[in-house]
């Protein structure tokens, strides 16, 4: 990857990737405050700056951002440490 391509990836924190791993789950910002007991106004702040930082305009959009960036697997749980299975791509001659 070159440099100029990673520097266009948001850096997010481990709180903030811990926080996407619970929006993915389904949970309001109260019961994500309450779990990681921390103010809901905290929780708050650390969505709107993973928006920021993805340009994800909702919690939906975010979810599949998460998903195609390899930050949660579509169980809702981080699956960075996981190595991706290798791409294999089957060429079948045309027909006619």
């Amino acid at each position: 990857m070159s440099e100029a391509t990673e520097s266009l990836r948001p850096e997010l924190s481990d709180r903030e990737l811990e926080i996407i791993e619970l929006v993915a789950t389904g949970l309001t910002n109260s019961e994500i405050a309450s779990q990681l007991m921390i103010s809901k106004r905290t929780v708050d702040n650390h969505v709107s700056n993973v928006f920021a930082k993805t340009g994800a305009k909702n919690r939906i959009a975010l979810i599949n951002w998460a998903m195609d960036h390899g930050k949660i697997c579509r169980d809702g749980f981080n699956c960075c440490a996981l190595p991706s299975p290798p791409i294999q791509k089957s060429i079948e001659p045309r027909n006619g």
